[in-house]
């Protein structure tokens, strides 16, 4: 099928052809920069003029992201349905005014993102938006962290809800999908949304999957929602793939790539094998930065070394927010809800002389700077992890045979050419196994902790004492043998425990018994119907967790104040942890406070990496964005 058009280029409309022909468009137009930029950041954009016979043509794959992009291009304006005007929407639920207003852009929109922080009740507005939607139980799909699916099963028995949607963990999805092949439902929720921002993963790829047969079997009868409090907890580039699934085509860069090189300056480096990987320099997140390089003008590029002016840069990273309206529906706590501001703490523990000298020890010995980090970590925590050997097992690389195929050069290696062993520079031959040395077998480890203990227990102690009046406290620890040693020292001292991490969820009695999960969740939720029963029953309660486990959904409120005893480098555990008792139903007269223990400058260096990624985020979400008042400027923001 061939159409003949005009694709806008700018200020100016340009004559142009689309043929359809096997899955791809095949675009002709005259030369113009505007218009071959648009169309190289299309998906799977290729020229045909180095092929043989050469033609002089451009093409991309035929998908709806393309066509949304070239119905665009042609001043059809498929952003329309992003800028309606909301629709009045009636609930018989207390609902709070950014409540209904989610609500309402679900409703209108249809295929949409909640990046709304947590707590401003994104669980309740999709509950709401079901039951308005008028679905059956098995129309209705809902997909999530492990976390986040107990914490969605308790609020549909806390609402009463009328529809109840069939519950996926993201790992449960892609092994669904794999086999499913029955009608598509009308309504999937992916709560958690980050989870889904590397397009290539297989999570990524069964939402993607999922959203696609909506959108083709529903249209404007479908709806798929991403909710998260967190949308890009390492780069803005995370936003790409959320908005992909949600509305293929709202940005305009074909591939991620294209989409990162847009945010941020980025040049090929040389790695430490020989062949080169792309490095971000910087972000383009200040306009005082410069465009080149990305440093600030009075830095010593520009009137040192003279490699080149200073260009004033855009902030793209603000900009994306802009780029965002209609499709993400971004709401802050502090714009919601009247919630006390967070407040932060961090108390410099003192390292004992015993503990100042491991550390200088670890620094000394350890091969690699990592290896040095981690150890730190743990010594910091109270505890070092050891490998100790516990018998034989079949060599992983060989098999058991001793032997293996291993790619060698046929010649000398050019030092100043990039290593590829793929090329035809090597050959695969046969040699001893180097993992096993021939033998066929390796030792195999079990890992133990010994405990070194940390003066940081002491301080933690204190707190404890501090909360006794409220019976109420939640502790994070960013590593397995940190959480057992927490737990343990809890119940010691008469505190029930609620355990979170990747083993699960667990009740622990200060006496050692075993209780119910979910009560003490319940428990710990201060606007639960149930709360002031259980608050007699367990008068002493403490939720000890990793955060990339239980930082996710999860209803704290109970308690006013949350420790780190020690963070990991994940920042979007971190940044969930710390809103699960930030929220509605919180005591406003005790305030939530953040603690951080500080031992060693490791924990330091993993706190202010935290807090990079979060002011990234808070960038690309406009919290640092002044009041766009001007709305006329934000249509159509590609």
């Amino acid at each position: 099928m061939r159409i003949e058009t005009k694709l806008k280029a700018g200020r100016y409309l340009v004559k142009a052809s689309l043929n359809y022909v096997d899955g791809r468009i095949f675009i002709k137009f005259p030369f113009n920069r505007i218009l071959l930029a648009e169309v190289k950041a299309m998906k799977g954009a290729k020229w045909h003029g180095f092929e043989e016979p050469p033609r002089k043509v451009w093409s991309v794959i035929d998908c709806p992201r393309n066509q949304f992009q070239l119905d665009y291009l042609q001043k059809k304006n498929p952003y329309e349905p992003y800028d309606r005007d909301l629709v009045d929407v009636a609930t018989e639920r207390p609902l709070y005014d950014h409540q209904k207003l989610m609500k309402a852009h679900a409703l209108t929109r249809h295929y949409c993102i909640f990046a709304c922080e947590m707590g401003t009740g994104k669980t309740l507005a999709a509950i709401e938006v079901m039951e308005h939607a008028g679905l059956q139980d098995h129309e209705a799909w809902y997909v999530g962290p492990k976390s986040g699916i107990r914490a969605v099963n308790l609020e549909l028995d806390k609402w009463q809800s009328r529809v109840r949607p069939r519950m996926f963990t993201y790992r449960g999805l892609v092994t669904h999908m794999r086999s499913y092949s029955g009608t598509a439902p009308r309504l999937v929720i992916f709560d958690e949304s980050s989870k889904i921002k590397t397009p290539t993963s297989q999570r990524s790829q069964a939402a993607m999957h999922l959203a696609d047969a909506i959108r083709a079997e529903h249209g404007e009868d479908g709806y798929v929602i991403l909710m998260s409090g967190t949308p890009a907890p390492k780069t803005p580039v995370d936003w790409w793939n959320q908005a992909e699934v949600a509305c293929p085509g709202f940005l305009k860069e074909g591939q991620v790539n294209k989409f990162k090189k847009s945010l941020c300056i980025i040049e090929e480096r040389q790695s430490i094998t020989g062949g080169v990987y792309p490095h971000i320099v910087a972000w383009l997140d200040d306009e005082n930065k410069c465009a080149i390089c990305g440093q600030y003008e009075t830095h010593e590029r520009h009137w040192v070394t003279g490699d080149h002016g200073f260009v004033k840069s855009k902030n793209e990273v603000e900009r994306l927010y802009r780029r965002l309206k209609g499709l993400a529906l971004v709401l802050f706590k502090k714009d919601c809800l009247d919630l006390p501001e967070k407040q932060y703490k961090i108390i410099r523990v003192k390292a004992t002389p015993s503990i100042i000298r491991t550390a200088k020890l670890i620094a000394k010995t350890s091969r690699r700077a990592i290896e040095a980090l981690t150890l730190c970590r743990e010594l910091s925590d109270g505890f070092q992890y050891t490998e100790e050997a516990i018998g034989t097992e079949q060599c992983p690389v060989c098999h058991g045979i001793g032997e293996a195929m291993v790619k060698i050069p046929k010649d000398d290696i050019d030092p100043m050419k990039p290593l590829d062993v793929n090329s035809d520079d090597f050959i695969e031959k046969k040699m001893m196994c180097d993992t096993c040395g021939g033998s066929g077998e390796v030792r195999k480890f079990a890992r133990s902790t010994d405990d070194v203990t940390s003066p940081k227990d002491d301080v933690l102690l204190e707190i404890m004492d501090e909360h006794e009046d409220v019976g109420r406290l939640i502790v994070w620890g960013g590593f397995t043998a940190t959480i057992d040693r927490l737990v343990d020292i809890a119940t010691k001292h008469g505190w029930t425990v609620l355990r979170i991490d990747g083993r699960g969820y667990y009740g622990v009695g200060a006496d050692g018994n075993t209780l119910d999960a979910n009560e003490l969740l319940i428990a710990m939720d201060a606007s639960h119907p149930r709360r002031k029963e259980l608050e007699e029953e367990y008068p002493k309660l403490c939720v000890i967790g990793n955060a990339q486990a239980g930082g996710y959904a999860l209803t704290l409120t109970a308690s006013p104040t949350e420790v780190f005893y020690s963070n990991s480098f994940n920042g979007e555990a971190r940044m969930q942890a710390e809103d699960r008792f930030h929220r509605a139903g919180m005591d406003t007269n005790r305030g939530a406070t953040i603690i951080d223990l500080i031992l060693l400058p490791t924990d330091q260096l993993v706190l202010d990496n935290l807090m990079k990624k979060k002011r990234l985020q808070d960038l690309s979400m406009g919290e640092l964005n002044a009041a766009l008042s001007d709305d006329k400027e934000l249509i159509n923001v590609r």
